[in-house]
């Protein structure tokens, strides 16, 4: 873990590695097949503990590129695996894409650390 100083104050820096095993891709179910997403699209969970302020996950992968196109959603987690809407803000600020990374800015607006899962649908075209 690093940390910057940015115009909004300190940004912690944290990185985790997705594995090609933990891809799935989007429309094995049937409901949207990888063909009309024109790319190879899949979608992703990653749980990065608990934090608080501001906040860059680093993603890497060696299937990232600059062309990579990222969505992500980042809310409070449930105890069981799901999200809910809490009295904490969750602001999403840059989602950058890069050669073997993605980038999230997030700043977990409350007092103490929470739990940061973060949903990411990411389509190589």
């Amino acid at each position: 873990m690093a940390e910057q100083q940015t115009p909004h104050g300190p940004e912690q820096i944290v990185e985790a590695k997705l594995e090609e095993s933990q891809i799935r891709v989007v429309g094995q179910t049937g409901e949207v097949s990888p063909q009309d997403l024109s790319g190879n699209g899949y979608t992703y969970r990653h749980d990065w503990g608990a934090w608080n302020g501001f906040v860059r996950f680093n993603l890497t992968s060696s299937t990232f590129t600059a062309n990579t196109r990222v969505f992500v959603a980042v809310s409070e987690p449930t105890g069981g695996g799901g999200k809910f809407i809490g009295a904490a803000r969750y602001l999403v600020y840059n989602v950058a894409p890069d050669n073997g990374v993605i980038s999230v800015r997030v700043h977990i607006d409350w007092g103490s650390p929470l739990g940061v899962p973060i949903d990411y649908f990411i389509v190589n075209p």
